[in-house]
């Protein structure tokens, strides 16, 4: 089986058009759909089951739930004008001190779901203008249009995502 890439060893090329902007929100519209579907019907013990000491699935979606803030905030700093988007806690503190496990699946799926339904009602009419305004990511240390900033984000769940159907299969 081949190793799932570290994320913070990806690379991203953002030399995409802007036309995809439906087809990224469709994948950031989709990642509710697809964690509500990956984790019903399964047991407390495989959702808080945490391998070689690695994040459960249930881990998993509260921090997916974590960052929508910081996803929704660096929103707020292109259509501010900023020039560097705020900085991620590189740690995951958030999610380290949250106790997750001890949470409803449930109520993680519906806090990330409300979550995220801000976030896309935040830019789901943006135009060619606004989908191209542009800030400095601050860790990659490279421009970033706000259309980038969506495809980030999508490539992300979709991290977590691969995590969460390889811990819930692993018997």
């Amino acid at each position: 089986m081949i190793t799932q890439t570290p994320w913070f060893e990806r690379k991203f090329d953002f030399n995409f058009p802007v036309g995809l902007f439906p087809v990224i929100i469709e994948r950031l519209e989709g990642a509710l759909l697809r964690i509500a579907a990956m984790t019903k019907n399964k047991s407390e013990e495989l959702l808080t089951r945490r391998p070689n000491g690695e994040w459960s699935a249930k881990e998993q979606v509260g921090h997916l739930y974590d960052l929508e803030e910081l996803w929704y905030g660096r929103i707020v700093d292109f259509l501010s004008g900023e020039e560097m988007l705020r900085a991620a806690d590189l740690r995951n503190t958030k999610t380290h001190e949250a106790d997750h496990n001890k949470k409803e699946i449930g109520k993680l799926v519906e806090l990330f779901s409300s979550a995220r339904s801000k976030l896309i009602d935040k830019i789901k009419d943006a135009d060619e203008a606004i989908a191209s305004l542009s800030a400095l990511h601050p860790r990659l240390q490279t421009p970033m249009r706000l259309i980038d900033h969506l495809f980030f984000i999508a490539e992300h769940d979709d991290h977590h995502l691969s995590k969460i159907g390889m811990l819930l299969r692993e018997t």
